[in-house]
């Protein structure tokens, strides 16, 4: 037996559970449309763990944010490179960009 998981449901499921001021709403939107074209690019049912997600995956403001929260120290000699930063996250992580931050799974 399944539940098909809406927008809605998605974010109602992280206030249930006590985790509604982890992620900005435009953050779980993000993240809701990851999860939903992961699916479809894999063929594979995700089971909808909001816990799970809070552990392994953090928001933050800015692509130098997450990038040295994660440990870039920089490339070619310019530590403050969006650019690179954000190309290394890639290389390193999954990442999910949405208007005013990115997500970034926690290995």
């Amino acid at each position: 037996m399944k539940t098909i998981i809406t927008l809605h449901s998605f974010i109602e499921s992280f206030r249930a559970c006590g985790r509604e001021t982890q992620f900005t709403r435009p953050a779980l939107e993000a993240l809701f449309q990851y999860f939903e074209r992961l699916e479809e690019d894999t063929d594979t049912e995700i089971t909808l763990d909001p816990i799970a997600i809070c552990c392994e995956w953090a928001e933050y403001s800015s692509v130098m944010e997450a990038a040295k929260d994660n440990g870039f120290r920089g490339v070619a000699g310019d530590p403050d490179d969006e650019g690179d930063a954000l190309e290394w996250l890639y290389e390193k992580t999954q990442v999910v960009e949405f208007s005013g931050g990115i997500v970034v799974f926690n290995r």
